[in-house]
């Protein structure tokens, strides 16, 4: 029963003979070494996944047929995997789903997904997509640690879908009015609630899936109604989710909201907001040309740089927030010299500079990327009065700008996560739970 979400759980949490199982599966699909090779590899893992006999995949094809992203799957199976694209059976099927996922741009892609597998006509149960997507969850985690070039964001799509899909579900729903039911609190979930937290203490919860980590912080808030709370998250749509279960007495946003109130609007009022990721093509057009590395390279490495300097908690950008190796115009991974180093500084600091500007003279081609004002804003020393407590979801993400603005708190601290999913470290995340000290520690287990 659901294999793939055990070996997914149990390879995060380095189990021998799960690692051992995923690497013959590496080995078994080819998936390894260059990029679209590996892809096409995990495609055809995913293609080869049982089916039960009911399921018709012809009418799963037609119920996916109404997601945007299906035309794009079917030309990419035709031109990549003809072989499977002529087959009746279940593995065009699976082949297709899989594409999908991994086109998909965000968590909404996936779910729109799902809810054309949800349509009355489509008889394939939920636990077998479940499993297909913890699958494809554990592979693209198994690349990552192989240093495999695919992008992080696809496996956090995966993630946060299934974590969605299974804190909506179950016998443990969220009333309407918010709040949560009564149910039965384990001991782990009690001595949480007996300890009252107090100015200055930094506690962490060590919640392990599925073990209840959201009950437990509705709970603990119920339980101390005279104190205010603030739930901080780095994911919209979580927050969103958490103004619907917590009681009137937690506020919940983003990080990113609460520096965009502070400072991103400043910005936006200007025009000098850019409310998507730096490009290295804006960034590469805002670099003068010299001798040496082109100038889209140069972008690569100064964005990077930049991005960098971002997540980290410093005051001015370093050498040390340059990247270390850069691909060349062949396509060749090559060390960053000292000397590109230094360039790549006083270039990123030049950007830099001019991104905060907001007098009359400032240039609008140099807008401030989200993860810029939240820099800012930490830079600022920010202090979140009015509440006694923050609560900090998903803790093992924090990048080391944040775990500076939660540090800086006088109120209590209450970080919650799991420290073995850590999924944000393409945006330069460190793992709080083990790298920030704490006055009390708990966890939940069961």
């Amino acid at each position: 029963f659901i294999p793939w979400k055990k070996l997914y759980h149990r390879s995060v949490l380095r189990e021998a003979e799960a690692l051992r199982r995923v690497e013959r599966l590496l080995r078994d699909f080819s998936i390894a070494g260059e990029q679209e090779g590996c892809v096409l590899g995990l495609i055809r893992l995913v293609a080869s996944t049982p089916t039960a006999p009911k399921v018709d995949p012809s009418t799963v094809l037609r119920c996916l047929g109404s997601h945007p992203l299906f035309p794009k799957a079917q030309l990419c199976i035709l031109h990549k995997l003809p072989d499977l694209q002529s087959r009746a059976g279940p593995e065009k099927m699976w082949a297709t789903l899989a594409v999908m996922v991994l086109f998909s741009d965000s968590v909404g892609d996936i779910q729109r997904l799902l809810e054309c597998l949800r349509s009355p006509s489509c008889d394939l149960g939920m636990v077998e997509v479940t499993e297909v997507l913890y699958c494809m969850a554990t592979l693209l985690f198994a690349m990552r640690d192989r240093s495999i070039p695919i992008t992080n964001r696809i496996h956090y799509n995966i993630f946060y879908c299934l974590y969605l899909m299974e804190n909506a579900s179950g016998t443990v729903q969220p009333l309407e009015e918010g709040g949560w039911p009564d149910v039965k609190l384990t001991h782990e979930q009690q001595r949480i609630l007996n300890h009252k937290i107090e100015p200055g203490q930094i506690v962490k919860i060590m919640a392990f899936a599925g073990t209840g980590k959201t009950s437990t912080l509705v709970k603990y808030a119920e339980k101390f109604p005279d104190l205010k709370f603030l739930y901080v998250a780095f994911n919209k749509a979580v927050t969103e989710k958490g103004k619907k279960v917590f009681p009137r007495n937690v506020t919940c946003k983003t990080f990113h909201s609460l520096a965009f109130e502070s400072v991103g609007r400043h910005y936006k009022d200007k025009g000098k907001l850019n409310f998507s990721k730096m490009s290295v093509f804006s960034i590469s057009f805002l670099l003068r040309y010299r001798k040496g590395q082109s100038l889209f390279v140069r972008g690569k490495t100064v964005s990077q740089t930049l991005e960098n300097f971002f997540s980290s908690s410093d005051e001015e950008i370093c050498e040390e927030h340059t990247p270390v190796w850069f691909k060349n115009t062949h396509g060749q991974m090559q060390l960053v010299s000292q000397e590109e180093k230094q360039i790549n500084v006083e270039e990123a600091r030049e950007i830099w500079h001019n991104m905060k500007k907001l007098d009359g003279d400032a240039d609008k081609r140099y807008k401030m990327p989200c993860d810029g004002y939240l820099k800012l804003w930490q830079l600022s020393k920010p202090q979140l009065s009015g509440y006694d407590a923050i609560f900090v979801d998903e803790a093992q993400d924090c990048t080391p700008a944040i775990v500076d603005i939660v540090q800086s708190q006088k109120c209590g601290k209450i970080l919650v996560g799991d420290p073995h999913q850590q999924i944000y470290t393409f945006r330069g995340a460190v793992n709080t739970l083990y790298l920030v000290p704490h006055t009390h520690v708990f966890y939940l287990t069961q």
